[in-house]
């Protein structure tokens, strides 16, 4: 498999300098810059985070935006291979095909990881990079722990499904169902067990009864999210919208400044939310020695600029202008959004699937499987899955 490097070197006025370089050869000096001027963003926002929710609205927008999604990747694609010789490189790499190519995408800025980089196109190709490959994103200065792990004959992942809205929410299994039937059918060694209830004490309780560290390799996250102010974290508890009980590893929430990250796992009254901190949940996954974490939440993979870099011109923040750098897992920061305007949580709700709360646990036992078959296989599984 070869693997194509893009890293970020640094900022510039409406840019980034950075780097390309295949297989770990002779790098490449690029200049990155958003294809696109702030209307259009905000219309490829509004094309994945909003226009879900009522399909019938917008459509003329949305067509638009949809459209413009291969104009922004070969638009890319174009700045990373504008040098002949870094496009010859990558023409010698893909001679192999296209499944056997990986784009790996290194910053830890997110300003860069902000660029919509699985849209990355060759216009001589039907479809962007990351569909036939593998795309990775990778922090430079992520902290390093190490994690004792016992030997085991297989990987044994934690599901975490939590619906809050129960059978105004989104299905049980629309996640689970085709992730299980993508390991089955990939004949992955995988042990896979389902948490029951979706609730942060039922977690605690489980990496508890599995030992101190060690057991679980994988825990998968799939849950609601977002990022709220104090304002509306205390508007929404103080509406019963949310709880927040500290205990079971919750810790007391004091005010705080611009946005935090939460997670929304399912309480004990029917129809509310327990919002858990990010950090909250980062160090329990820390104390339990978890070294792999898979987040399928709203938000979690959204990069949001700072009010100083530039877009076409234009200056990117938050709403109003106001600062917006990035609320990763674990970190105090602030965001371009919370769960919804006026703290609204604006997600897309289908009618919920009570036979998925019938999910026994399930295991695939057989011969070891490459990791980049396996995640194009499951990712080609969850396109044919439920919405």
């Amino acid at each position: 498999m070869s693997i194509l490097t893009i890293r970020e070197r640094h900022a510039l006025e409406n840019g980034f300098a950075a780097t390309l370089a295949i297989d770990h050869q002779t790098p490449y000096d690029i200049t990155v810059r958003d294809p696109f001027d702030a209307k259009q963003e905000r219309e490829l926002e509004f094309y994945f985070e909003e226009w879900i929710q009522f399909p019938f609205d917008g459509q003329v927008t949305a067509q638009r935006a949809a459209a413009s999604i291969t104009a922004y990747g070969e638009a890319l694609f174009e700045q990373v291979f504008e040098q002949r010789k870094a496009y010859s490189a990558y023409e010698r790499a893909c001679q192999a095909g296209m499944s056997s190519l990986a784009v790996e995408i290194i910053s830890d800025s997110p300003e860069f990881q902000a660029f919509h980089w699985e849209a990355l196109k060759d216009p001589d190709l039907a479809e962007p990079l990351a569909v036939s490959g593998v795309m990775t994103r990778k922090r430079v200065n992520a902290k390093v722990q190490t994690v004792n792990l016992k030997p085991s004959p297989m990987i044994n992942l934690l599901v975490v499904t939590a619906r809050p809205g129960e059978e105004n929410d989104v299905g049980y299994r629309t996640i689970s169902r085709p992730l299980i039937d993508a390991i089955q059918q990939a004949k992955l060694r995988v042990n896979v067990e389902l948490l029951r209830p979706g609730t942060f004490e039922a977690l605690v309780r489980q990496l508890s009864a599995k030992g101190k560290e060690g057991y679980y390799h994988i825990v998968h996250f799939d849950l609601h999210g977002g990022l709220l102010t104090y304002e509306q974290f205390q508007n929404g508890v103080e509406n019963n919208r949310y709880i927040f009980r500290p205990g079971y590893g919750q810790t007391e929430l004091e005010p705080y400044e611009g946005w935090q990250a939460f997670l929304c796992f399912e309480s004990d009254q029917q129809g509310q939310t327990n919002l858990v901190s990010a950090t909250d949940l980062a160090q329990l996954l820390e104390a339990k020695g978890i070294p792999i974490c898979i987040l399928n939440a709203c938000q979690s993979g959204k990069q949001v600029r700072g009010s100083g870099f530039k877009v076409q011109g234009s200056e990117l923040g938050g709403e109003d202008g106001e600062e917006s750098p990035l609320a990763p897992l674990g970190k105090e920061g602030t965001g371009e959004r919370p769960l919804g305007k006026g703290g609204k949580d604006e997600l897309p709700l289908t009618k919920g699937d009570a036979a998925g709360r019938g999910i026994s646990e399930s295991s695939a036992e057989s011969e070891e499987s490459p990791l980049a078959p396996a995640l194009r296989a499951a990712d080609a599984r969850g396109k044919g899955g439920d919405r």
